[in-house]
């Protein structure tokens, strides 16, 4: 059945049972009448008493509700007057039920908006516990990775010594940058490295490197407080460059970089207190490097400087 058939036949029908009930209302009226003493009203009066009023109630709340959602100025006679009735919200609360509906639905709505951020704080949650599980998976991978470049080093050490070939240490020592690099944090695919050992005429020779240019091998030398190995070897201490443009400290004059690199990481190789040389990183990169990188790459330095103090045990009894 479509809307204008269903529209049609709730008015027939309502004209209908109002036209039965008119009647009954009368006939029910000319009653009472007679009761009071009235006998002389027919049920025609009657009824016209009943339409009067209830047709002034049904035009005044007509017209109320018109007012009400209307914005429209109100004419009277000549002159309009402003609409101060008007009430957007009117239409939605005509009758208590409508009311009632209206709130359940307003605190609905609210309680959907409350689960949304609610939800959107869960996923966000969700997400950061996704990114510091996935931190902590890959720095528990690193440190599963130092322990095995552990055992693996400290294994070649002792196998190097025992094959007693004359280049063992500088075997070693290009061991040792080739596993220190896969511990560091960041992209390893862009790093260089090398190893520094103080020479007999006092002077910080490199010996062993990685992805560093031939001639640097063999002319880069620093004497104590020169650039930054020297200046390692001269304070004895972890040194972090995160950005070699702007430290005009270590990095000027002949001590420039000869290629260029973003960030670097030095760490001085001990036997005891004594700095005997210095371990370098280098990235690409700059802030490629932090603290965890650091104290990872000391154990490096350190096995190091256990491979020179055997080294120097090995040349001592030589000469004796």
């Amino acid at each position: 059945m479509s809307v204008s058939t269903k529209r049609f036949w709730s008015y027939t029908i309502g004209l209908l049972l109002t036209l039965l009930v008119l009647p009954a209302l009368g006939e029910a009226l000319v009653k009472i009448m007679d009761w009071t003493g009235k006998d002389n009203v027919s049920n025609l009066t009657a009824v016209k008493w009943i339409c009067v009023p209830i047709t002034i109630y049904v035009i005044t709340v007509g017209l109320a509700k018109y007012l009400r959602t209307n914005s429209s100025p109100v004419a009277m006679g000549v002159t309009n007057i402003p609409n101060f009735m008007y009430d957007e919200k009117f239409v939605d609360e005509q009758n208590y039920s409508d009311k009632k509906l209206v709130k359940e639905n307003k605190e609905l709505i609210k309680n959907i908006e409350a689960l949304e951020d609610i939800n959107v704080d869960l996923i966000d949650e969700v997400e950061l516990k996704g990114l510091d599980l996935d931190e902590v998976t890959y720095i528990s991978d690193i440190f599963i990775r130092h322990h095995k470049n552990t055992s693996r080093l400290v294994r070649s050490l002792i196998q190097l010594m025992d094959e007693g070939k004359e280049d063992w240490k500088w075997e070693f020592c290009n061991n040792v940058l080739d596993e220190c690099v896969t511990i560091l944090l960041e992209d390893r695919a862009d790093k260089s490295s090398t190893i520094y050992f103080i020479n007999e005429m006092q002077e910080l020779q490199m010996f062993a490197y990685n992805r560093i240019e031939f001639s640097s091998s063999r002319e880069r030398v620093f004497m104590k407080g020169e650039g930054f190995a020297g200046n390692i070897w001269k304070n004895n201490q972890t040194l972090l460059v995160n950005d070699v443009s702007k430290d005009t400290e270590h990095f000027q004059g002949e001590f420039a970089p000869k290629h260029e690199y973003g960030s670097i990481l030095g760490v001085p190789i001990r036997i005891g207190k004594k700095v005997v040389g210095v371990l370098c990183i280098q990235s690409e990169k700059i802030e490629d490097f932090d603290e965890d990188d650091e104290r990872t790459v000391v154990f490096y330095a350190d096995i190091c400087g256990l491979a020179h103090f055997y080294d120097n045990i090995i040349t001592n009894r030589k000469e004796t």
